[in-house]
């Protein structure tokens, strides 16, 4: 009884924890080894033609971490964006709101305010960073105010009560996806490039001075020393080289921005020369004086004024974004997911991926055998993608899962070895109290294995209705599990608090092959604790059994 009520309540809570997990997880997800998929919209139809695949079940996700500012409460949390035009996706997110605690809760993305506008997938994406000047290429311009209306974000159970968010909140998202500009700026030395590199800017002012001379309507200076001068200056330019102890980055990592661009202007205005001829580079006239321009910049630098500049280039890297908050979907402490889900838009913006996504998402028509069809997709697909299921992905949750339900088992177990001695002892005891009888058998003729099947009949029969008896009790107590816990919780006993769990009621998954196995592992135990004492029985010498008669 124990066992089966035991097992079934985890069953259940399994069951549970995989239904919420598909709920919000994709069944497959495709990466492909170049990095970000940027075909994403022809990529989605491609997949929906598969084998097995649900019709326009792929949709494109990005996820990643942002810092979430809210009233008095700041905290990190994690985020996936979806293609809301795929209803789908957004449906399978509308059908896990938690309308008993949030009734106000919906899921509906992005609506377009224009009444021109048509489908969402037809819309332009918004700008890829708030107040910047960098737009996702290929993509026009777009007044979000007009064409997208609020942004509108669905938060989780967990993060709801953790920060007391209810629909209609306003929270605003810091991205932190390119920290390490802002710290590159921030680690900027405290010396101009000309104080770090004077060897190298020195020699190369006096070759400007001394290889540039006047030719006509031009300047003219001989290619090879150029080439020298040219060289000696990109040495400044940081790139990444590989060393026997690793990647390195090359001199000139340490320059501010507006440094690194005048040294740029320096290199494209000498590789751009109007022609050459017999071993000279003609230049526009003035073109020595705006070198020698750009090295007085270097070399007069103003620190401060550089800094500040450094600075506000960097605000588009964590300009916060306001998002409204439009509904609560139900997860829980043992299967948490995604702390929000955003537009594919808003999760490109974040993480400045410039129109790029970093996966595709399926779902199967049997998720749980999802394996099997990510195995006929690595085959399609060839080796340029990485396909993988959700078993792989959450591969480390089940297997804390199942481990879990091992060592309960385990331990439960010794619930029935305890049975099956107890059974030995009493099946011992008889056979002491009817020795005389047994002696009498064997003094009639009885064989030992006749002795033995007398004693493993009464075995079986305890066996067999105690199984029956505790199959019975338990599917009871499971068909009133909830009044169960109901009296548990009246007498201050809570063993599966729903803030936990997650859920209102108890989960319960009945198996019939674990309870067949439960039941017959119970009758084989009482029939081995039975033949002990009855061997004991059978091979006693019957003169001694008589004497007390």
């Amino acid at each position: 009884m124990v066992l089966i009520v035991v097992l079934s309540v985890h069953n259940g809570f399994e069951r549970n924890l995989k239904d919420t997990l598909l709920g919000f997880s994709p069944h497959i997800s495709v990466y492909s080894n170049d990095g970000l998929i940027y075909e994403w919209e022809e990529m989605e139809k491609t997949l929906t033609q598969k084998e097995g695949v649900e019709r326009s079940s792929a949709y494109a996700l990005v996820e990643g971490f942002v810092l979430l500012d809210s009233k008095l409460w700041q905290r990190p949390v994690r985020f996936r964006a979806v293609n809301t035009a795929n209803e789908d996706q957004t449906g399978a997110l509308r059908d896990m709101l938690d309308l008993e605690n949030y009734p106000e809760s919906k899921v509906d993305f992005n609506l377009a305010m224009d009444p021109s506008a048509t489908a969402p997938s037809s819309l332009p994406p918004p700008p890829l960073l708030d107040g910047g000047d960098v737009a996702v290429p290929g993509f026009p311009p777009a007044n979000e105010a007009e064409i997208y209306g609020d942004r509108n974000v669905v938060i989780s159970k967990q993060l709801a009560e953790g920060l007391n968010l209810r629909p209609g909140d306003e929270i605003r998202l810091i991205a932190a996806s390119n920290l390490d500009a802002v710290m590159k700026v921030y680690s900027v030395p405290d010396q101009r490039a000309w104080d770090l590199y004077p060897d190298v800017f020195e020699q190369f002012e006096a070759a400007i001075n001394e290889l540039f001379e006047v030719d006509g309507d031009e300047e003219k200076a001989p290619a090879k020393e150029l080439l020298e001068a040219y060289q000696l200056i990109e040495r400044l330019i940081p790139v990444e080289v590989e060393t026997p102890t690793g990647p390195v980055m090359t001199e000139g990592e340490e320059m501010r921005p507006v440094e690194q661009r005048e040294l740029f202007s320096i290199l494209d205005l000498l590789i751009e020369a109007d022609r050459k001829e017999d071993g000279w580079s003609y230049y526009p006239t003035g073109s020595q004086a705006q070198l020698l321009t750009s090295l007085k910049t270097l070399r007069e630098l103003d620190l401060e004024k550089a800094d500040n500049e450094g600075f506000r280039e960097i605000e588009k890297f964590v300009v916060p974004k306001t998002l409204i908050v439009q509904g609560v979907y139900a997860d829980s402490q043992r299967s948490q997911g995604p702390d929000l889900f955003l537009p594919l838009t808003i999760g490109m913006e974040l993480k400045g991926l410039k129109g790029g996504v970093e996966s595709i998402g399926l779902r199967v028509d049997d998720p749980y055998h999802a394996e099997e069809a990510a195995e006929v997709l690595r085959t399609a697909l060839g080796d340029r993608w990485i396909v993988r299921s959700w078993m792989v992905t959450h591969a480390q949750q089940f297997q804390l899962v199942k481990t879990e339900k091992i060592m309960m088992s385990f331990a439960l177990s010794f619930i029935t070895l305890l049975s099956a001695f107890s059974i030995m002892a009493v099946m011992y005891t008889v056979t002491v109290q009817k020795r005389q009888e047994i002696g009498v058998m064997k003094a009639l003729g009885a064989r030992p294995s006749q002795i033995v099947r007398v004693f493993v009949y009464q075995g079986l029969i305890v066996g067999v209705g105690g199984a029956l008896l505790g199959l019975a009790m338990g599917l009871l107590a499971i068909r009133y599990r909830e009044g169960i816990v109901t009296i548990l919780r009246g007498v201050g006993i809570d063993p599966f608090p729903p803030e936990f769990h997650g859920m209102s009621s108890l989960p319960a998954h009945i198996e019939s092959t674990q309870l067949i196995v439960i039941c017959v592992v119970a009758v084989i135990l009482c029939l081995l604790a039975a033949l002990v004492p009855a061997l004991m029985a059978a091979f006693r010498d019957p003169a001694k059994s008589l004497r007390n008669l």
